[in-house]
């Protein structure tokens, strides 16, 4: 047998964000993470943006890049461009080819340089691409309806003057490339890549209908259920979590004050998360920040609120509620990716304000009960972790694999510690 299969698989995962951080898409990331060191041996690397690096080269660098894809009418995503250091990619490029890595994990379409240079380097690595959701979507909804392109948690290391220039002087322009120019280089990456991974089969189906959908594969994403719905505790407040770095949630929560103000219902609204904007208030609105403790946010007699003001992956929030036993109150946007059709409180937001005005005599319990199950039911970690290490082994071992009769995917249980993997997310949170 090949000496390649005695081993266990070597996985290289490159991320562009702090692991350490527990917002956005960070949680399903590191869940990725400690699926993955589970049963392979990681190599954890952390691609940065240029305004983390701020180093001169790094940005020339990126800067040839951007101006070599326009000469070639092959413009690159200004997303992209943050991520496209030649130095940067080619020190990664070096390390995975150092450990002798069998498959690499790439972190979102940002990634598109560090793929093109690993293409090049070593042509038969298996190659993954998380896309979480479908960005040139997302970019073609902020376009239409003149919302700005959020800088999210590559705002935090910009300068305050360059986070403004992008979010509010050129947001529409910046939005306006991003949608034309993202569409492409999507494709690229699905033909550069073994596989492409998105979040909801709904953003899998609609890159289905511009490249081939053979290696784009939907993974929905790990929510274990924490605690049953409460039959016997009436509702008595209302919720809504979120920070508003991310353009989505400030949208969502100018909505949720708008309407507390029009029709000042009887509930009370808390907001959770990390806000920057703190001149914002209204009767009945409560601003609690970012708690640790998820128990605070969905304590027993809580109906969540979301608004979804974008179609496109799947709203975490929404499964995360019913995690913990709290029915949800939601627009179609919010359910969109979720094959779920009995749940009684799908509604369009100008429909909401009698059942904010007065929730009771509804059955809040009920839904509950069925958005529980559908959790338990269709977002297990252990469907989510084999899907993800399915994903990660490449053809040729994953039919030595069958052919030896292995029941699961690779040889031997991981011996990696927990300390340890905290010791590496800790490092690729640097």
């Amino acid at each position: 047998m090949d000496a390649s299969h005695q081993r266990r698989l070597r996985v290289a995962i490159v991320v562009t964000r702090n692991l350490s951080e527990h917002n956005g898409r960070t949680p399903i990331l590191s869940r990725i993470v400690r699926s993955l060191a589970e049963q392979y041996e990681i190599e954890l690397l952390h691609l940065p943006a240029l305004v983390e690096t701020r180093s001169i080269r790094d940005s020339a660098g990126a800067l040839v890049v951007w101006v070599t894809s326009i000469c070639r009418g092959r413009p690159l995503p200004l997303q992209c461009v943050l991520y496209a250091s030649p130095r940067q990619c080619r020190i990664i490029a070096a390390r995975v080819a150092e450990t002798a890595c069998d498959a690499v994990y790439l972190d979102t379409v940002r990634c598109q340089q560090l793929l093109r240079i690993l293409r090049r380097n070593i042509p038969d690595l298996h190659i993954v691409t998380d896309f979480d959701d479908l960005m040139s979507r997302r970019a073609r909804y902020l376009f239409e309806n003149r919302l700005p392109f959020a800088t999210g948690h590559v705002g935090r290391h910009m300068p305050r003057w360059l986070q403004i220039l992008s979010e509010s002087l050129l947001a529409t322009p910046i939005a306006a490339y991003e949608a034309i120019t993202l569409p492409a280089v999507e494709d690229q990456v699905v033909a550069a890549s073994d596989a492409t991974v998105l979040i909801s089969c709904a953003d899998r189906d609609q890159l289905g209908t511009r490249t081939s959908v053979q290696t784009v594969h939907a993974i929905s994403p790990a929510v274990p259920t924490v605690r049953p719905p409460a039959s016997d505790i009436p509702p008595r407040r209302f919720i809504f979590i979120g920070s508003d770095n991310f353009v989505h949630n400030r949208a969502a929560i100018d909505f949720l004050l708008h309407t507390w103000r029009a029709i000042r219902p009887q509930f009370t609204l808390c907001i959770y998360g990390r806000q920057s904007r703190n001149n914002l208030r209204a009767a009945g609105v409560h601003w609690h920040g970012f708690v640790e403790n998820l128990a605070e946010v969905y304590q027993p007699g809580s109906i969540a609120l979301v608004p979804a003001m974008d179609r496109g992956g799947i709203k975490t929030k929404v499964l995360e509620a019913w995690a913990w036993g709290c029915p949800v109150l939601c627009n179609k946007a919010a359910v969109e990716g979720l094959a779920i059709d009995n749940y009684p409180f799908v509604l369009p937001e100008t429909e909401w304000s009698p059942l904010l005005v007065d929730p009771h005599g509804r059955d809040w319990a009920s839904a509950a009960h069925i958005g529980h199950a559908f959790v338990r039911d269709n977002c297990s970690t252990e469907a989510f972790d084999h899907a993800w290490q399915e994903c990660l082994q490449p053809a040729a071992r994953r039919a030595m694999t069958v052919a030896a009769g292995q029941g699961q995917i690779g040889l031997h249980a991981a011996d990696q510690s927990a300390a340890g993997l905290a010791s590496t997310l800790a490092r690729a949170g640097r």
